[in-house]
């Protein structure tokens, strides 16, 4: 069965855009940390409380930051795919009965 999205709600795709990349910048925050840290001590001995100060502080605000800007962007993306999708055909979404 083929169905259309036609709108969205632009709360929901927000929070569930922010959720996402906040997750995605805890990720990337502690790569930050790990390989900053790691190579930070290989090239300056006297930088390694710097670089680990940093990571630390990369840990806690990369995912909140992500988290904000993704859901201000995903409210911004909601917003306009509202506005475009009944001039231009919404998402098509094939969808089943599930088989038990």
């Amino acid at each position: 069965m083929k169905r259309e999205i036609t709108k969205v709600d632009v709360a929901s795709v927000a929070l569930v855009y922010g959720a996402l990349l906040a997750v995605i910048g805890l990720f990337f925050a502690l790569l930050f940390f790990l390989f900053g840290s790691l190579f930070g001590t290989m090239f300056n001995r006297s930088g390694m409380g710097a670089m680990m100060g940093g990571g630390i502080v990369m840990v806690i605000l990369l995912p909140i930051l992500y988290g904000i800007f993704g859901m201000i962007f995903g409210a911004l993306f909601g917003l306009i795919y509202n506005l475009v999708a009944p001039r231009v055909g919404g998402v098509k979404v094939y969808i089943r009965d599930a088989v038990q």
